[in-house]
């Protein structure tokens, strides 16, 4: 059976990520232009009289010869102007583009390589007449056909006035000239909207296709990850991490903060008519007994300095009971502070 059919099972997130690193990614190239051309409508809707009236009147000084200028002169003096005049068009289709892209594939820069594969003629022509690449030329052929049709409904009214525009002043002929961009555009922009949304379906099956995996390489993945000593490095200390955090959360319903003074400290918890016996649910050294009496301070808790009961404690297991040999040292501390409170354990 070939590979691909063996591949049944959906890609893992590191399949997902070695593909994002290799630049493979579910990215439709006609959303990016569909996100081009909303930047042009932009720029004609807004500020297209205003850029083809100064390209008329430009024109018409240059054709002319105005102020006495040599044709050189007013060639350059030309071409700045039309540059000036294009940079909104350019500014709104690249940012408008590189927006449609991080959309799609999110914001990654992958690294320049030089690929000879890409440069080999016969590795060319096999990608060309894959089936990809068929997949790809119908695809192309078939926007051509359907956009140069549907172009020649928009222009197939307005042929019989092309004579008249020679008789037409240029300020005339640019404002007709907008009007139909904007009536292209539009049309444009409605039908490559339909195919982006189209194409970006079909890209994501593509892709969600070409990274599945089999079920023997999903079991390869889970050894390589299982036993990465690095992966499996990072996962103890997430989980330590983690576990540190619930633990510090129980500390505000601690009885009483027993410590070292500085260098230990445990917390206990003890309801009378709820527990049998005092429950430790906390407990840290250095940095972490420090938090311990800080929140303890914040909440109002009781800290005790008891060193060979802290010692003692401490070896005991977070969310267990203490034994039976420490009921006596740790119920003096209890009542001690229960007679400090006024009253007994809740």
């Amino acid at each position: 059976m070939p590979e691909q059919d063996e591949r049944s099972e959906q890609a893992t997130p590191r399949r997902r990520q070695r593909a994002r690193e290799k630049g493979q990614t579910a990215k439709s190239r006609e959303v990016t232009a569909l996100a081009g051309m909303a930047g042009v409508i932009l720029v004609v809707h807004f500020g297209g009289n205003y850029v083809f009236t100064n390209m008329s009147e430009m024109t018409t000084r240059f054709l002319t010869l105005q102020y006495g200028m040599d044709p050189f002169t007013a060639t350059k003096i030309a071409l700045v102007n039309v540059i000036t005049l294009l940079i909104p068009f350019f500014i709104a289709i690249m940012t408008l583009a590189l927006a449609s892209d991080v959309a799609q594939v999110g914001f990654f820069v992958k690294p320049l390589e030089l690929n000879l594969s890409k440069l080999n003629p016969v590795s060319g022509l096999q990608r060309l007449f894959s089936f990809n690449g068929l997949i790809d030329f119908l695809k192309s052929l078939l926007k051509f056909v359907v956009g140069g049709i549907i172009f020649y409904q928009v222009i197939k009214h307005d042929i019989y006035d092309l004579p008249n525009i020679s008789r037409m002043e240029l300020l005339q002929i640019a404002s007709i000239a907008v009007d139909f961009l904007k009536e292209a555009l539009l049309y444009g922009f409605l039908y490559l909207f339909i195919v982006a949304a189209v194409s970006y379906v079909f890209e994501k099956w593509r892709f969600e296709k070409s990274i599945k995996m089999s079920k023997e390489e999903i079991k390869e993945e889970f050894k390589e990850t299982e036993g990465d000593p690095k992966i499996k490095s990072r996962i103890r200390s997430i989980q330590r991490e983690q576990a540190r955090k619930r633990m510090m959360a129980e500390v505000p319903k601690a009885t009483v903060i027993i410590t070292n003074p500085t260098h230990l400290a445990v917390a206990l918890r003890y309801k009378e008519r709820e527990m049998a016996a005092p429950k430790l649910i906390a407990k840290g050294s250095g940095y972490i007994a420090e938090r311990i009496r800080e929140i303890a301070k914040e909440n109002g808790i009781p800290v005790v300095e008891d060193k060979p009961l802290a010692r003692t404690l401490f070896k005991l297991e977070i969310n267990t009971f203490i034994p039976p040999e420490l009921y006596k040292a740790v119920a003096k501390i209890l009542a001690y502070i229960f007679r400090l409170k006024g009253g007994t354990a809740a």
